[in-house]
């Protein structure tokens, strides 16, 4: 069973009114709670569940929770040492251990879900993150970018091309990159050209090549994108905005596995691999006579179709997490935190602009953060800067809860889990947006 906040906290503590409490809390804050009373029961639930982060006592009956934490860390578990004799000497030693930190009992439960809050978020799952290389990942915790990668590693290594299809900003070119990195192609060329960027009258020459002279203003002679690939990748990015003319010329060399330069009779062998993306509907530019039907078959060798970040809002945090650790640490502002606020916000938010839309909102809201207070919804510029009283996003929060509400008759608790959110939390917003 999942949670509706998507993240799985373990509560370790011998005391049975102990581990009630804690999961009692938690669980009302969106969180699936597993519980044990033992070091045998932690071993156990290790080996078979996923655990974002986990609160270990010191003492449990058959071992010492700092015995725990190199065992939960192999798993990349961050551990919370509980204990109700807090010393230096106990705190130093779980940091050596790697305990991420400690909490002393008796303790205030709003500290508690705080601390679950910061390192669910900020510890992005290992297991959501696929790297591409070295300076990038790719978040997929969804299902459906679950099936992507899975399909990408199927056919990484071959030569059939592969169409990406998907709204702006749902990251094709990542995707794109990601196929070539995992290849045997990796250590070889990746080239992308944004069709759409480049002026019709010179893609042709920056693809292809030119010979001196070919035509006005070729005054030296060019390599063209095709041939500088070599045994890499060519990414045609908004492949939908491509002249037919040259539509023709590209169908022709993926057919012949060569082409000329412009000005030129010379055949040059097509060694890379073709990856195209488009936002566009190819089959209505079929229909309207502005793509070729022949080229839409022969691109889509392997056709991939991206979600749009709103059908596939489990990728949400994972995202949110891993541009917050990206701008912290480029801005130099580790201590920034996201509000509970502004997540929930964030959840429900609809992302017109996909994911180069959150990524955007991170940065700005890290850069322009002074550090002193978590992020709040308004500090992610998704609305006007200057309305402070947020009248257009409270609207477009209500918006957004009543259409879930209505697709699932208002049955709170899949309305919720869908929301991202807790029950008790929905209830709240129904009241304060007056929904019936």
């Amino acid at each position: 069973m999942t949670s509706p906040n998507g993240y799985t906290v373990l509560v370790a503590d011998d005391e049975e009114g102990m581990r009630f409490g804690l999961e009692k809390t938690l669980s009302l804050e969106g969180y699936r709670v597993l519980t044990a009373a033992s070091g045998a029961e932690v071993d156990r639930i290790a080996a078979k569940e996923r655990v974002d982060c986990a609160f270990v006592d010191l003492q449990l009956p058959d071992v010492q929770g700092l015995e725990l934490v190199s065992r939960l860390r192999e798993n990349d578990t961050p551990v919370v040492i509980i204990t109700a004799y807090a010393t230096v000497e106990t705190a130093v030693h779980a940091m050596k251990l790697g305990a991420v930190d400690y909490i002393q009992k008796p303790f205030d439960n709003r500290d508690l879900v705080d601390m679950a809050d910061r390192l669910c978020l900020r510890g992005t799952r290992a297991s959501a993150l696929v790297p591409i290389d070295g300076t990038n990942e790719l978040v997929v915790e969804s299902e459906a970018m679950r099936t992507i990668v899975a399909t990408i590693r199927k056919v990484r290594d071959t030569d059939i091309p592969i169409l990406l299809q998907g709204e702006s900003g749902t990251g094709k070119e990542v995707l794109a990159r990601l196929i070539h990195h995992q290849s045997t192609r990796s250590d070889k060329p990746f080239m992308a050209i944004n069709c759409a960027a480049i002026p019709p009258e010179l893609l042709e020459s920056e693809l292809f090549g030119h010979q001196k002279g070919s035509y006005t203003g070729a005054h030296t002679d060019k390599i063209g994108k095709f041939e500088v690939a070599s045994d890499g990748t060519i990414f045609l990015d908004e492949i939908g905005d491509m002249g037919t003319h040259l539509q023709t010329k590209l169908l022709r060399a993926l057919e012949e596995r060569s082409f000329e330069a412009v000005g030129s009779t010379r055949a040059v062998p097509l060694r890379a691999r073709i990856i195209a993306s488009t936002n566009a509907d190819l089959p209505e530019l079929i229909r309207m006579k502005r793509f070729r039907l022949d080229l839409y078959y022969r691109l889509k060798g392997i056709s991939l179709t991206i979600p749009p970040l709103r059908e596939r809002r489990e990728d949400i945090e994972p995202l949110l997490a891993l541009f917050l650790n990206r701008y912290r640490l480029r801005y130099q502002k580790p201590g920034v935190e996201v509000s509970r606020e502004a997540i929930r916000y964030l959840r429900a938010y609809s992302w017109p602009g996909n994911v180069r839309e959150l990524k955007n909102a991170v940065e700005s809201a890290v850069l322009l953060s002074d550090g002193h207070r978590p992020l709040l919804p308004q500090d992610f510029l998704l609305e006007n800067p200057t309305d402070t009283n947020l009248p257009e996003l409270w609207r477009r929060e209500k918006e957004a809860i009543m259409e879930v509400l209505g697709r699932t008759s208002f049955n709170r608790s899949l309305a919720a889990a869908e929301l991202g959110m807790s029950r008790k939390t929905l209830y709240n917003k129904m009241k304060k947006y007056g929904i019936q």
